[in-house]
């Protein structure tokens, strides 16, 4: 595929889901609904491009390039326990310094059996519904912007477009994110999404499948809502500042966790390896 055409990709993908992300927010400003129908919006643009820029034979080999039909499975496990680990720091850190302390919980062993068993099911469901984002951004979008860049740049680009993906409805609507000041949640956020997708190119990379991005999104997801309501907090944007998607604790165990890996990935360091050897002997 030659660069034009997949610099034509991109664009026509960004211009899509920015668009109808933005329609969203504006349509449903205070609806619970609006993030929802955020999370198909990728899935949907992908939809949308396979029916209008790509050639009818090549519909097929496009699905199959997202990995739907690759489980991905020897990365899940690092898929499930490294957000696990970042955000129960992060919360970790909200108690240590003061801004919560943990919620009292008076569970029998059936009630504890009960939420187990809902955590579980209400994770397989999650998991599988944030494959509308995953299509999109890992599945879709980073193969295209690694085919124009090296494979650590486009694990930041495409976290970036994913991170900027979530400004309308920070911005516009009332649902998401909505505690403390837009100046510092917005920024922070698209950060923390920027360098979170770092983990989910690495993922990518390493499976070839968005199960295991799926995974490790939903544990995030999921690890947010557990510690949100493991805490209580007497002022919510305080916690909302230090822990959460727009807490600085957060943004700080995500960055580490990417440098890391930009810096000591095998499979990225492969790639810096055949890019220092010279062109001319990778053609012989």
């Amino acid at each position: 595929m030659s660069r034009h055409s997949v610099r034509r990709e991109v664009t026509a993908y960004l211009v899509i889901a920015y668009s109808l992300a933005i329609g969203v927010a504006v349509a449903l400003p205070h609806a619970g609904i609006n993030r929802l129908l955020s999370v198909l919006v990728p899935v949907t643009t992908v939809g949308i491009l396979t029916f209008t820029i790509h050639p009818r034979g090549s519909r097929r080999d496009l699905w199959r390039s997202i990995g739907l039909g690759r489980s991905g499975r020897t990365v899940w496990l690092a898929a499930l326990v490294v957000p696990t680990l970042l955000l129960a720091m992060a919360y970790g850190t909200a108690l240590l310094l003061g801004v919560a302390h943990v919620r009292s919980f008076d569970l029998s062993s059936g009630d504890l059996a009960g939420w187990a068993a809902n955590l579980v099911i209400g994770f397989v469901l999650g998991t599988v519904f944030i494959l509308g984002e995953e299509i999109g951004w890992r599945g879709y979008l980073l193969p295209r912007v690694q085919e124009l860049t090296s494979k650590r740049r486009a694990a930041l680009v495409t976290g970036f477009a994913h991170g900027c993906f979530h400004l309308p409805l920070i911005l516009l609507a009332t649902t998401y994110d909505e505690v403390g000041s837009r100046w510092l949640v917005a920024p922070v956020v698209v950060v923390t999404i920027t360098f979170a997708g770092v983990f989910y190119a690495y993922l990518w990379d390493r499976s070839r499948s968005v199960w295991p991005v799926a995974v490790a999104h939903n544990a995030a997801n999921t690890m947010f809502t557990l510690g949100a309501s493991a805490v209580v907090a007497p002022s919510a944007t305080k916690l909302a500042y230090v822990s959460g998607e727009s807490g600085l604790a957060t943004l700080g165990a995500v960055v580490v966790v990417a440098v890391v890996l930009l810096v000591k990935a095998n499979i990225w360091r492969r790639e810096v390896a055949v890019e220092a050897v010279p062109s001319e002997l990778v053609a012989a």
